[in-house]
């Protein structure tokens, strides 16, 4: 009897082992493929996701000017009203991306910052403050899709739309900003102030 639950207890222990052993070499493959997995390129992301913001800055640069030049600015307000978001979704579905752009001081509420995009935007906004550069960034979201973020800091010309109101913004502006967008919260900025983000969400997984 004794030499049964001798050879019983000494299965048991073998059986343990043998787990413990399968285990851990299971643990030490998954560490393996996961150090060996290649990380995504940044630096080629990056590279993409700035000649699909300047291209469409370019579009848009362009589109405002061509309206502004015929209808003028109430005219390229609401052009932007209109179109902004169609062409930022065209742009977006031919370069396989999700395209937006978010800020602090919002003018159209749709646009409104999730939590990832708040925090980069306040990231920004804290660099600004130390006089630090700032400079894209890439970087993946919690389902495994890349971001490319890029500051915008407002330029010259902007300052009609986005400048002090009366100082920058004449009346008619005012007015037809109002019209679209009675909650308006972006104006006051200075000339090369930070505005906001482009956020390009590239939609092939890595």
């Amino acid at each position: 009897m004794k030499k049964i639950v001798l050879i019983m207890l000494l299965a048991s222990l073998w059986s343990c082992r043998n787990e413990q052993k399968k285990e851990t070499e299971k643990q030490k493959n998954q560490t393996e493929q996961k150090e060996t997995k290649p990380a995504f390129d940044r630096k080629a992301y990056k590279m993409k996701g700035k000649k699909i913001a300047m291209s469409t800055f370019k579009l848009f640069k362009g589109k405002i000017e061509s309206i502004g030049k015929t209808e003028g600015l109430p005219g390229a307000i609401d052009f932007c009203h209109k179109n902004a978001k169609k062409l930022t979704d065209s742009i977006g579905k031919a370069n396989n991306v999700v395209m937006q752009r978010t800020s602090h001081k919002l003018r159209n509420k749709d646009n409104k910052a999730d939590v990832d995009q708040m925090a980069v935007i306040n990231n920004y906004l804290e660099s600004q403050e130390m006089h630090k550069e700032l400079t894209p960034l890439v970087m993946k979201d919690d389902e495994g899709f890349v971001h490319f973020y890029a500051p915008i800091k407002l330029k010259k010309k902007c300052l009609a739309c986005h400048g002090k109101p009366e100082k920058d913004i004449n009346g008619k502006v005012l007015e037809s900003i109002k019209k679209y967008y009675p909650d308006d919260k972006a104006t006051g900025f200075r000339e090369d102030e930070f505005r906001g983000i482009w956020d390009i969400k590239f939609l092939d997984k890595k």
